[in-house]
């Protein structure tokens, strides 16, 4: 980020240049987040929700990035499956053609713990519809920014509500 600032020397200082840099490093370390699960088996239409929270609250809005990845053999969660003003409004994807979530391309959930909190909540919303259809699961995979940039793995189960 870049950011210009105009100053003009009063006394006892000399000028050797009108434009010069200055680099302001954030040696700051990263704060530790965890998740914890509020609502992470639930009837369709209903959301499954999870709270971000970091060990020590940043100076900055912290985003938190969670990646989708294949149910595992279970039945997934899919694009119909969601709000679909929430798969366009987060994700910029219609809803069909359906397809599982972990398909769906750039697909990733973003939490953000504003500066100075220490927690947020991040949820998928899922509608209710009149198909019979088997327990449907989400896993969500924490994104860090150590190496590997992996972490825990989080699965959401959504029963039939009909």
């Amino acid at each position: 980020m870049s950011q210009h600032v105009f100053v003009k020397a009063a006394r006892g200082a000399v000028v050797g240049s009108h434009f010069g840099g200055l680099t302001a490093r954030n040696d700051d370390p990263r704060p530790e987040v965890t998740v914890t699960p509020l609502a992470d088996r639930v009837t369709e239409g209903q959301s499954l929700t999870w709270r971000v929270t970091l060990s020590t609250d940043a100076d900055t809005e912290l985003p938190v990035v969670f990646s989708f990845l294949a149910a595992g053999g279970n039945a997934e969660l899919s694009s119909t499956d969601v709000d679909p003003r929430w798969l366009m409004e987060k994700h910029g994807e219609s809803p069909l053609p359906e397809r599982p979530l972990s398909e769906v391309a750039g697909m990733s959930l973003l939490s953000v713990v504003p500066a100075g909190q220490l927690s947020a909540e991040v949820a998928i919303p899922t509608i209710a519809d009149r198909a019979a259809e088997p327990e449907e699961a989400v896993r969500i995979q924490l994104f860090g920014f150590e190496e590997p940039p992996v972490g825990p793995i989080f699965t959401g189960r959504i029963e039939d509500g009909g």
